[in-house]
């Protein structure tokens, strides 16, 4: 490759990254090339960048709100650090959607099941949402778990059942994909599967993805439609956003990239040891059990460290003819940012349809 061609690409390399980030190249960052080594590695000096003009003011301060909670509670426990991050974000919720919450045990599983208050609309009667709690397979049942919930079934005016499926330490793969199993084969003794929904964020969207494929396995009818959120169908979360998301999105420094030829780093603490050959942990890898998956909503954000993650599945679930909807949300990183901003837009739509005030 000649000098001029090496140049040529370093400032075409500088130009894309700055219109990415959506701001012009300061002085000091213009005359350090961007480095590409043969092998693709790329070398990027220090940059600043900013938030997206793109996101909902409401959604931005979500996010920083969340990055700034997250480092102060560095080396608190499990249940302190989701209690303090996701604990006053569910009380403004509760406070926000009419809906009530009942524990409740199916199939030897324990749930919450939340319901509008108003009671569950005529034309819903008879259906049932399942949620899959997201929070890395370590904990947030109730904050997480409460914050996909609540605003769906007020929302949609169903009734939604999350599950409080087994975490690790005390727990590995399978156990999260056993219990979800065994609270919908309880359901499908009194509701068909073509009247189930499934979804979960984050650790639970990808627990969505692997109870879809673990029922395949097991004898057990797919539900009608499925969401996949802040998630894919890869433990091991390949892919750029993997670096970018965790810069831009959670404010925090990657973990080095394998070397070439080497293997991915190790994944989540519950699935240690989970073999790749098996579809029903790794289900993006298998084209088979992705074809029999049912219509799936999959929603990620530009700065989630999971949309590669995300974009690939729903790229390999059309490969296979399913009906896949990929959203992605402008700067959203956490579940949490996200509907920020979902709930700012939708109140945005909802006043410019009607006369009366937004809510």
């Amino acid at each position: 490759m000649s000098r001029a061609t090496r140049h040529g690409l370093r400032r075409l390399a500088v130009a894309l990254l700055s219109a990415v980030a959506g701001l012009g190249v300061p002085a000091a960052f213009a005359g350090q090339p961007v480095e590409v080594s043969p092998a693709g590695t790329t070398s990027i000096p220090a940059i600043e960048v900013p938030s997206s003009g793109l996101m909902s003011p409401e959604g931005n301060a979500s996010r920083v709100e969340h990055i700034l909670t997250e480092r102060s509670l560095k080396g608190r426990s499990i249940a302190d650090l989701n209690a303090a991050l996701f604990g006053p974000r569910l009380e403004r919720t509760k406070a926000a959607y009419a809906v009530t919450v009942t524990p409740a045990t199916v199939g030897g599983v324990p749930v919450l099941i939340y319901e509008p208050r108003a009671g569950v609309a005529k034309a819903n009667r008879g259906k049932l949402l399942i949620n899959l709690h997201g929070g890395g397979f370590v904990g947030c049942f109730v904050e997480c778990g409460g914050l996909e919930s609540i605003p769906i079934a007020a929302l949609t005016g169903l009734r939604v059942i999350s599950v409080d499926y087994r975490l690790a330490p005390a727990a590995q793969y399978p156990a999260a994909s056993e219990d979800v199993a065994a609270v919908y084969r309880t359901i499908l003794k009194t509701i068909p599967a073509r009247r189930i929904g499934m979804f979960g964020c984050s650790a639970g969207g990808l627990l969505t993805a692997q109870s879809l494929a673990w029922f395949q396995h097991h004898g057990l009818p797919r539900p009608a439609a499925a969401g996949v959120f802040c998630a894919g169908g890869d433990p091991t979360m390949p892919g750029d956003s993997r670096i970018i998301g965790m810069l831009l999105g959670d404010g925090e420094a990657p973990s080095p990239p394998p070397q070439p030829g080497t293997a991915e780093p190790p994944a989540l603490g519950y699935m240690r040891g989970a073999p790749p050959s098996d579809p029903a942990a790794f289900p993006a890898a298998d084209r088979a059990t992705l074809a029999a998956f049912p219509p799936t909503l999959i929603v990620t954000g530009t700065r989630d460290f999971a949309m590669s993650s995300a974009v690939n599945l729903h790229s390999r679930l059309v490969a296979q003819g399913v009906d896949a909807r990929l959203h992605v949300w402008e700067a959203a990183a956490t579940p949490s940012s996200m509907m920020s901003d979902c709930r700012k837009r939708a109140r945005s739509t909802a006043s410019s349809r009607t006369s009366s005030p937004p809510v």
